[in-house]
């Protein structure tokens, strides 16, 4: 029936959480859920019916009351885009440590605005509005529009690839 994904409001207050990571939020229990699925083994019709409408009434009253967001699985990615380099608390919707595919570990991008920083290294913008700084000097002056690859490597370190060239190590610092 709802073909989206459903987040606590903490979720979306993504400055919160990056600037206290030692306290994430824990989800909540599925219980509004389970209740609704209940209701489908219910075999009188009426009863059926009175479940579902008492159950989606709380469910309706638990997003408008912002306990409960419903989002969509584009939006989720949209936004695991933007925060791509911080790190995260482990909640099912951003995936975990155990489910991140390759894709999840790689953020292919463009440059959008470009900086010098000292010692050959660069401040590199990107549309989802995050800045990259190069740790380490580049081989080459990268430029706007060039395509950028940024993966995460071990041990919470980034690597940052500007035209398939030679990969930099990189870290986030906006």
């Amino acid at each position: 029936m709802l073909a989206c994904g459903v987040a606590i409001a903490a979720i979306l207050a993504t400055p919160a959480i990056a600037q206290d990571r030692k306290k994430a939020p824990t989800p909540p229990s599925p219980e509004l859920f389970e209740a609704l699925e209940a209701c489908r083994g219910i075999a009188d019709n009426t009863q059926r019916l009175a479940c579902f409408d008492s159950t989606s009434a709380t469910l309706s009253a638990a997003v408008d009351s912002k306990q409960i967001v419903v989002i969509e699985e584009k939006e989720v990615q949209k936004t695991k885009r933007s925060l791509f380099g911080f790190r995260l608390p482990d909640l099912s919707i951003f995936g975990g440590k155990d489910n991140d595919t390759e894709a999840d570990k790689t953020l292919n991008t463009t440059i959008k605005s470009l900086g010098r920083a000292a010692g050959g290294r660069w401040n590199i913008g990107i549309p989802e509005g995050a800045v990259w700084q190069t740790t380490e000097a580049m081989t080459i002056n990268p430029a706007v529009g060039d395509a950028v690859e940024i993966k995460a490597g071990v041990m919470g370190g980034y690597f940052l690839k500007v035209r398939n060239k030679r990969a930099v190590r990189a870290k986030r610092v906006e």
